[in-house]
């Protein structure tokens, strides 16, 4: 690809994805004029504040996001066409689909994610997000190793480039791990007793849930446990009463159920409901570990 091609792509993301804005990095003053060692990140587009930064945090502009992604991703059959913004611009991603999948009774768009920050919580960020058809229940698992997660802002341009392609390689290794996890979840039958026993282990990581005894529990909690059981109920309806079925009532509770609807992005790639996923995720493949044959195809 040369540059007129990597220019114009690069352009044709960021306004498809409304992220063709730019960021900036302007020194704050005390009330009477004097110089502070703190900054603010402003939106170049609203004048919206993003964040206060130390002296020594370097933005990375999202058209340097799009066009990394872009020189990245060429050559592995894949193309950025989503992303966005959250949290008005705090936080920026872009997605390349892979091929979709089939699991259990429904199809799952498959995409691989970079996210970045504009106010300083993070470095570029690489993981997989998976949707269900059906259902449209979103799951996003963030790639745990850093070190070979992310790259940071201040890198050069060959670096960044560098950093990018074996992150994304990684990704897509990852995620199909993770569609033979979702296919292992999808032929175990669901039994009460293994039903009962792993959520109350998502509970009481997930929602803090520490007592069996309703009496104990508020009123909102006490809602939100009778959400999550029909969100259970429905999935087990819709999927079969599989382990797949059970993981897909986590993800619905926490899609269409707990998401605030003005963040639900944030909270399903970054907030509580990736938190809760991520554990139901990982105690039921704790769960397959420990009490199947399947343990060896499961890794931590």
């Amino acid at each position: 690809m040369n540059q007129d091609e990597l220019t114009t792509k690069t352009f044709e993301i960021l306004e498809a994805t409304g992220l063709n804005w730019t960021v900036s990095k302007e020194p704050l003053y005390t009330q009477d004029g004097r110089p502070t060692e703190t900054f603010g990140m402003f939106r170049g587009d609203t004048g919206g504040w993003l964040a206060s930064v130390g002296n020594r945090y370097t933005p990375m502009q999202n058209a340097t996001l799009a066009e990394t992604m872009v020189q990245a991703t060429d050559g592995l059959e894949m193309s950025v066409t989503h992303g966005g913004s959250m949290e008005d611009g705090k936080k920026v991603f872009l997605q390349a689909p892979l091929p979709d999948e089939y699991i259990g009774r429904s199809g799952v768009k498959r995409m691989i994610t970079a996210i970045n920050s504009h106010d300083g919580s993070t470095s570029v960020g690489f993981g997989s997000t998976s949707t269900v058809v059906i259902c449209s229940n979103t799951f996003h698992k963030a790639l745990k190793d850093a070190g070979v997660q992310r790259f940071r802002h201040t890198e050069s341009a060959e670096q960044r480039l560098n950093e990018a392609m074996n992150s994304l390689r990684v990704a897509i290794m990852e995620e199909e791990q993770t569609m033979d996890k979702f296919k292992i979840m999808a032929i175990i039958d669901l039994k009460d007793e293994m039903a009962e026993g792993i959520i109350k282990r998502i509970l009481k990581k997930g929602m803090s849930v520490k007592s069996d005894n309703p009496a104990d529990l508020s009123t909102r909690k006490r809602n939100q446990l009778s959400a999550l059981d029909g969100a259970i109920s429905q999935e087990l309806r819709d999927e079969g009463a599989t382990l797949w079925g059970l993981f897909n009532g986590i993800t619905r509770y926490t899609n269409h159920i707990a998401a605030p609807k003005d963040r639900k992005e944030a909270y399903l790639m970054g907030g509580e409901g990736a938190r809760l996923n991520g554990i139901a995720f990982d105690e039921i493949m704790g769960w397959i570990e420990q009490n199947t044959g399947f343990g060896m195809l499961v890794e931590k």
